[in-house]
């Protein structure tokens, strides 16, 4: 698995919301609402089935420094987290990644292909 080109891996310091000894916390490019983060391990690894017990640990307290970040800057409603795991869709994340979508009420979450969701086209 290489690392070249990851973008998970090539984050700048700036972007950094929050970080500890084993994950960091930066904004998610495509955005799916306003304050949509992730949660990446600094080890480049693709499942969240291969991470250790303290990278584990390291990854919710992570989740925690998200949601008390996102609670100061937007005040969501909610919150759906998720990530994909496996070659299951069209385009497979090589480097974990944890989504943090801050939910606001009256908003509808219009998820896309990286959740294996598909809209079709309105006629």
């Amino acid at each position: 698995m290489s690392t070249e080109n990851c973008m998970y891996c090539d984050v700048d310091e700036y972007d950094i919301i929050a970080k500890n000894e084993f994950g960091i916390v930066f904004p998610e490019p495509a955005s799916l609402s306003k304050g949509h983060v992730v949660i990446v391990p600094l080890r480049h690894i693709s499942s969240f089935f291969e991470v250790t017990d303290q990278e584990r640990k390291s990854l919710m307290s992570l989740l925690d420094k998200a949601r008390n970040e996102l609670e100061m800057r937007y005040k969501p409603s909610g919150y759906h987290i998720g990530f994909n795991d496996g070659d299951v869709f069209a385009e497979r994340a090589e480097h974990l990644h944890i989504h943090v979508i801050p939910r606001y009420s009256k908003q509808e979450l219009q998820l896309d292909k990286r959740w294996g969701v598909h809209q079709p086209e309105l006629d």
